[in-house]
């Protein structure tokens, strides 16, 4: 019997399901989106500063929520990670958001040893992901990736230069995370020495050889005008609390 004919047979008895729009290889984004809304996104921040530099502030201000944590004292005995996770939802997207706070940092007479807590976090929830990449079976889609996407480090107006734990500490960070400069409280300084302040860190960082977050110049949309906020300095942030 012809193919022909066992495709007419079987076609008889069929119900014809009428498309609902175009179907095509040009949807696949499209589905992608849709996939990756319905699953949603995972965000984690370490906020890295001296107590009252304004980060609880900042989180709030960012995701217009007012996340709840009790305020941290200066009387620390020494530098200790708090995590909170939160379920958030705008519109019609989800966000799991992870906020990682180094409580008592800077607090000590003796800073020596202030960045280790910070450094061992970070590598500990690296060493979390890759044993559970290397299990016989994961379960990555269900895994909560608790990774640092981004380091806001805070830095104190004082107008001057950094302070160098802030340069020992952005150093060990460098090459394990993403590090956003923020000078925190810019508003207690003039325009013209915040502008000062920012050219000092930022030959500073160069000659010290931190490593800060660039924009991506891989897109050619937006190549040119990333690659001119690289060089201008526009990767730093200032926040100011009035």
């Amino acid at each position: 019997m012809a193919a022909t004919d066992i495709a007419r047979q079987v076609g008889e008895g069929c119900r014809t399901v009428p498309l609902a729009g175009h179907v095509g290889f040009d949807s696949l984004p499209d589905q992608l989106v849709n996939k990756s809304v319905s699953q949603g996104f995972c965000f984690n921040i370490l906020c890295v500063g001296e107590t009252g530099l304004g980060k609880s502030t900042l989180m709030d201000t960012l995701f217009n929520t007012k996340f709840e944590g009790e305020p941290a004292t200066h009387t620390q005995p020494g530098v200790q990670l708090q995590s909170n996770t939160y379920d958030l939802q705008e519109s019609n997207v989800r966000l799991k958001l992870t906020i990682v706070s180094t409580v008592g940092f800077g607090d000590q007479i003796n800073k020596e040893d202030s960045y280790k807590p910070i450094v061992e976090f970070i590598d500990a929830q690296f060493e979390a992901y890759l044993q559970e990449e290397l299990k016989i079976r994961r379960v990555l889609h269900t895994y909560h990736d608790s990774r640092i996407h981004v380091c806001l480090y805070f830095i104190a107006p004082t107008g001057h230069s950094l302070k160098s734990l802030d340069l020992v500490t952005m150093k060990k960070l460098d090459s394990k995370v993403n590090i956003i400069p923020i000078i925190a409280k810019a508003d207690a300084i003039s325009k013209s020495e915040l502008t000062k302040f920012k050219i000092k860190i930022t030959s500073e960082l160069v000659s010290n050889g931190v490593q800060i977050y660039q924009f991506p110049t891989d897109d050619e949309s937006v190549a040119e005008i990333n690659g001119t906020m690289n060089v201008s300095g526009s990767n730093f942030l200032t926040i100011c609390f009035l």
